[in-house]
């Protein structure tokens, strides 16, 4: 050990002064290098919006025939055959009678940049809104960023509950002459019931149920328009706590949907899937 020390000693001793400075600076070079394109791979829990290619219109949402194909437990490899992303929970219901909705939690395994202090996979930084491609083992898709690590801080989005009051407008069926809808309809929500995603959280919670007999509008025989109850249908009035979050001052529910008079809140329960439009925001 000592003759090995020896040596090298010898060896710097006989080196020339711009020798030393050529080693330095390859040092220095190398550790820079080293720096600027050091990358790490983490696995990391994202959340994806399914989308068709076209985002601009209303038909973004995925084909229904597409749906069943995205299932829990499927992977993404890479060109060796290594698992990339794994699918770990898929939810899928409809906003509206006429949109459905498809989210999946992934897991995946991502390139960090610790100079930008992003993440990203098959070459695009995951970014919130960003559009990825997938291409699992029984589907081939397109989805929209919508959560991932670190989110919350950066965008100051901010977890709360909101208690609003909507109304079952015709049960989503627009043939009905009146307002209201039948009473099998009517009495299938219950104050309680709850609508949880895939990952067991409370998306909203019914605290209370008003049914009274719908309104339907007559003639006398001298031709005055009267209101009067009707037999079969009811107006159903809902009071509905919902988990939201604020964001640049908007709140929305169920993910990033807006929480405003006129729009729908989607209570899909275990009786029944119903979309009452909120009439009044209480708190």
């Amino acid at each position: 050990m000592t003759h090995i020390r020896n040596d090298i000693n010898r060896w710097f001793r006989k080196l020339h002064p711009i020798d030393v400075a050529f080693i330095a600076a390859g040092i220095i070079f190398l550790g820079v290098f080293y720096i600027a394109f050091r990358r790490d791979v983490a696995s990391i829990a994202i959340r994806v919006m399914v989308i068709n290619d076209n985002i601009a219109y209303s038909d973004a949402a995925p084909n229904n025939l597409s749906i069943p194909a995205l299932i829990a437990g499927d992977v993404e490899r890479d060109e060796l055959g290594r698992v990339d992303s794994t699918i770990t929970n898929v939810e899928s219901y409809r906003m509206t009678p006429d949109q459905r909705v498809t989210y999946l939690d992934i897991n995946t395994k991502a390139t960090y940049d610790p100079r930008k202090g992003t993440y990203s996979i098959h070459g695009e930084d995951i970014l919130f809104g960003q559009t990825l491609t997938f291409s699992f083992s029984h589907t081939y898709f397109k989805g929209v960023v919508v959560s991932l690590p670190g989110l919350q801080k950066p965008f100051d989005i901010k977890s709360k509950y909101t208690i609003v009051k909507a109304r079952n407008l015709n049960g989503g069926n627009q043939q009905y002459s009146i307002s209201g809808v039948p009473d099998y309809i009517a009495s299938a929500v219950q104050p309680g019931d709850q609508v949880v995603d895939g990952r067991g959280n409370v998306l909203a919670k019914i605290l209370d149920v008003s049914i009274v007999p719908a309104k339907r509008i007559t003639e006398t025989s001298d031709g005055q328009a009267l209101a009067v109850n009707d037999p079969e249908f009811k107006d159903v009035n809902y009071t509905i706590e919902l988990a939201t979050q604020k964001l640049n001052g908007e709140t929305y529910m169920y993910d990033y949907n807006p929480v405003q008079v006129g729009e729908t809140v989607p209570l899909f329960t275990k009786n029944i899937t119903v979309w009452p439009t909120i009439t009044e925001i209480v708190q």
